[in-house]
């Protein structure tokens, strides 16, 4: 007797290995997010702290007042747009602000997906100065940070003291 084989799979198979995929699925994406929302913390966390050391170093190396700011599109100054991205710029004529002649030293984009970044600083400034006749120090900018996570977290704050350090907390106002 000859049988024919059929290649392929049957209709059992098939709901067998979509139940599957589908537990698999629905246990593991909560704790991606959850893994993917502690490494963008991490991420801004140490995005920070290298930012204001490389903005101290050069303040004092270039002898110019130099400035992180927020910015969608990495060439000017956007007020409360931390979520998306930075600015490390020396500010020759001190206004705060890209102009033609100043040299844009840094851009990074954050673009936060799993919480939002917040500056609150001591004198309601949207960004932070490193003053040269200070040899780099943020005087009147310091202030904290504060990452709030959207994923069950704790949130982070990132003080910045009047000697340009971070100590990070955590925290809850958000």
């Amino acid at each position: 007797m000859f049988y024919k084989k059929y290649l392929g799979f049957s209709f059992l198979e098939i709901v067998i290995c979509i139940v599957i995929i589908s537990i698999i699925y629905f246990y593991t994406i909560p704790y991606f997010h959850k893994h993917m929302a502690q490494a963008e913390s991490t991420k801004t966390q140490n995005l920070f702290i290298s930012s204001i050391s490389m903005a101290k170093n050069h303040a004092a190396t270039y002898r110019s007042n130099v400035v992180i700011c927020p910015s969608e599109n990495g060439e000017q100054c956007h007020k409360s747009q931390w979520h998306i991205g930075i600015i490390i710029f020396l500010d020759k004529n001190q206004n705060k602000q890209v102009d033609d002649n100043e040299k844009i030293i840094l851009h990074e984009k954050t673009n936060l997906k799993y919480g939002s970044l917040d500056w609150r600083g001591t004198l309601s400034s949207p960004s932070l100065t490193f003053m040269t006749k200070h040899n780099g120090l943020p005087i009147g900018s310091n202030g904290s940070f504060f990452y709030c996570s959207f994923q069950d977290l704790p949130n982070k704050r990132f003080v910045l003291s009047k000697m340009g350090h971070i100590r990070i907390e955590t925290t809850q106002n958000c």
